[in-house]
């Protein structure tokens, strides 16, 4: 009995995580373009990291989301906003390392959006 609830909730969450594969791709694309944007030595590296979150954005929003799409959209506006604010600083390195505290900001917020519940995964959406 044990075992088989322990395979059910493993299976749902593959089930889970299967559908959300390529978003999950871009998202992972967006995280290591965040973190070298972090570590960025130029302007010129910054922004080269600042257009690939953008396209990872743009990315995220022709993929889709399963849940909450509208406010998870919301978000992505909300960030390319603050990305193209931070481009407009982008020669100011520091100031412009400084802002992308807010992204990081962001995403935490809309992360919480899609982060499946315990009962979620037992018994899904």
């Amino acid at each position: 009995m044990k075992k088989t609830f322990l395979l059910s909730i493993f299976i749902m969450c593959f089930s889970l995580s299967a559908e959300q594969s390529e978003l999950a791709l871009v998202m992972k694309e967006m995280a290591l373009s965040y973190k070298q944007a972090k570590t960025a030595q130029t302007s010129d590296e910054l922004l080269t990291h600042l257009t690939d979150i953008e396209k990872a954005l743009r990315k995220s929003q022709q993929i889709g989301f399963n849940r909450e799409s509208e406010t998870s959209n919301q978000g992505i506006e909300r960030v390319l906003k603050h990305v193209a604010l931070i481009k407009q600083n982008v020669n100011d390195l520091p100031t412009a390392k400084k802002q992308l505290t807010k992204i990081d900001k962001l995403r935490k917020q809309y992360h919480k959006i899609h982060e499946p519940s315990f009962w979620q995964l037992l018994f899904g959406n």
